[in-house]
This record gives C-alpha cells, sequence and structure tokens, in this order.
C-alpha cells in the first residue's frame, strides 16, 4: 500500500506539472493571437512592439538552465523540431523521467525485486525519445519521397525565367509539406537579409536528409562556378530517384532476411509467454532458480546479438 500510495501521487505531481507546462504554452499563444488581433483592427496606431522567438526549452527557469548547461537541450530541440511537434525538450525529458519512474515502481510493485525494476525502467525510459525519433523518421521519409517532385518544380521555374529565389517561393508555395514549409522558412531567411549560403546550411541543418545535401551542394558550386542551374538539379533529381529505385530493389532482396529476424525473434518470446500462462507450475522453474534465471538472461542476451547481427546484414546503406 505505501508503494501504490506513493506512484499515484508521483503520478499525479507529474501530471499536474504536465498540465501547468501546458497551460503555459497556451498562455504565450493566446497572448500573440490576442496581438495579432489589436494590430489586425487598430493598425498603424499601435505602438511599436518588439518580437522575439521563445527560446526556452523549458517554462521552469531551473531546469531551462540545466538543460542548457548539459548541451542537451538544443539537440532534443532539433529532434523535436525535425518530428515536427511543437513540444519543448524540458517536457520530453519529463516524459522520460515519468515513464522511468512508472517501470521502475511498477516492476518494483510487481516481482518486489529490484533487478526486474530495473529492467522495467531500461524498457519504458526511452519509449518517449523512441516516438519522438519515429515521428522524425517518418517526417524524413515523406521529405524525401516529395523532394525529387519539388526539384522538378524548381527547374520548370528556372526555366520558365524565374530566378532562384522566386523559384523556391514557388517551390514553398505549391508543394506538400513538409517539402513546403522547409522551403517557405528558407525564402523567409532570405527576404529578411541572411546570406544564400547560410539559407541553404540551416536548410541541411532543419532537415535530415542526403539528397537534400546533394541538393545544396550543387546549388552552391553552381554560384561559385557558373554552369546551367536547371540542367544540374534536374540531374540531381534523376540522381535521387535512381537511389530510390536501388533502395527498392534492395528493400525486395533483403525482405527474406528481415522476415527471418523478427519470426527468430518473436517465436521464442511467443513461446515462453503461451507456456507461462497455460502451464505455470511448468514454467515456473525458470523463473524461481537462479540456474533458470541465469538461462532467460543468457537466452535474451543472445536474441539481442542475433538481432543486431540480422540488422547490419540486411541495413544497407545507398
Amino acid at each position: 500500500m505505501p508503494i501504490l500510495f506513493a506512484v499515484l501521487v508521483f503520478l499525479t505531481v507529474g501530471l499536474a506539472v504536465a498540465g501547468w507546462l501546458f497551460h503555459r504554452g497556451g498562455a504565450g499563444a493566446r497572448a500573440i493571437q490576442q496581438r495579432l488581433q489589436r494590430f489586425t483592427t487598430r493598425g498603424a496606431d499601435l505602438p511599436r512592439t518588439r518580437v522575439e522567438r521563445d527560446s526556452r526549452l523549458s517554462s521552469i527557469p531551473l531546469f531551462d538552465a540545466l538543460l542548457r548547461s548539459v548541451d542537451l537541450g538544443p539537440r532534443l530541440e532539433l529532434l523535436l523540431y525535425r518530428a515536427g511537434m511543437s513540444m519543448r525538450a524540458g517536457m520530453l525529458v519529463l516524459l522520460i523521467a515519468v515513464f522511468a519512474a512508472v517501470g521502475y515502481l511498477g516492476g518494483l510493485m510487481w516481482t518486489h525485486r529490484v533487478g526486474p525494476a530495473l529492467l522495467f525502467l531500461a524498457v519504458l525510459a526511452p519509449m518517449p525519445y523512441l516516438y519522438v525519433n519515429y515521428r522524425k523518421q517518418q517526417r524524413m521519409k515523406a521529405f524525401a519521397q516529395e523532394f525529387p517532385d519539388a526539384l522538378d518544380l524548381l527547374v520548370s521555374a528556372l526555366r520558365a525565367g524565374l530566378s532562384f529565389t522566386a523559384a523556391m517561393q514557388i517551390v514553398g508555395e505549391e508543394s506538400p509539406e513538409p517539402v513546403r514549409g522547409e522551403f517557405a522558412i528558407a525564402v523567409e531567411e532570405q527576404a529578411l537579409g541572411l546570406d544564400f549560403r547560410e539559407t541553404l546550411t540551416n536548410l541541411t541543418r532543419r532537415v535530415d536528409s542526403l539528397d537534400l545535401r546533394f541538393f545544396v551542394t550543387a546549388v552552391i558550386l553552381q554560384r561559385e562556378t557558373g554552369g546551367n542551374l536547371a540542367e544540374i538539379l534536374d540531374n540531381t533529381a534523376k540522381l535521387i530517384r535512381d537511389r530510390f529505385r536501388i533502395l527498392g530493389d534492395i528493400q525486395t532482396f533483403t525482405a527474406q532476411g528481415r522476415l527471418t529476424g523478427i519470426i527468430l525473434t518473436l517465436l521464442p518470446v511467443s513461446i515462453g509467454l503461451f507456456t507461462f500462462l497455460m502451464t505455470p507450475d511448468y514454467f515456473r522453474p525458470m523463473i524461481e532458480s537462479p540456474s533458470g534465471r541465469f538461462a532467460l538472461w543468457f537466452a535474451a542476451g543472445m536474441q539481442l546479438m542475433g538481432v543486431l547481427a540480422i540488422r547490419k546484414i540486411v541495413n544497407i546503406k545507398v
């Protein structure tokens, strides 16, 4: 009962802190909306307002300073941006801490042992980070799929006689997300007076894409050495499409290996769980005896090594 009470108190405090942080973020958004409404209603009669970007990693000043001191916050903030999420880095760290505490206390309540509780902690703690990383991979994949079409649109605009900035603006208006948003930001940075090279460099920092680096390198080299930019970008688009075609062939050729890895990973775990649920007395010695626990840990380690080996074989870079 004391442990259960501690868990409930911890969850309550965590939810209260999360709600307070979201409320702070919502209050900031409402304040910005009120300012915009005053601008639209009163026009030029309003005094000049200084607008600055909110670069805080957390709404809690002490937590924000801590994240900056360990140089962890900026990397998490970049990860959240690439994932297309508006969450602050401090909220992500808080969620990781909450999942870790829930895993540890839940494992301690269930098994009454520190070792399994630490195992549950290690399993649950990375879940928020893995989810954000999954969102980032999906967004970068969507960018890579739409990028060749955006290059075709850019080439058509250049051949129609438009400047490179105007062509990028067309891409930022007509292309689907996330290509549209990233190119629109690049156009805005140029409009605000940022250097051309720095604008494209910032674009490669915001988007984790090898194809985009090819594009930026080609454009910068053309600016320095000259040449037909439309033809260069057309060849770049063809190169990107060839890479996608080769990647699809590799996915086809390695499908059997990936399926083998999935089956070999899930089969022992599913059989063990089935045996434990259907005949607990038969499987109980594996959990209660030291030799049985050692065999389970050894099997888990061998399973992990097998997964890493198969992943190394089928993960071919293009």
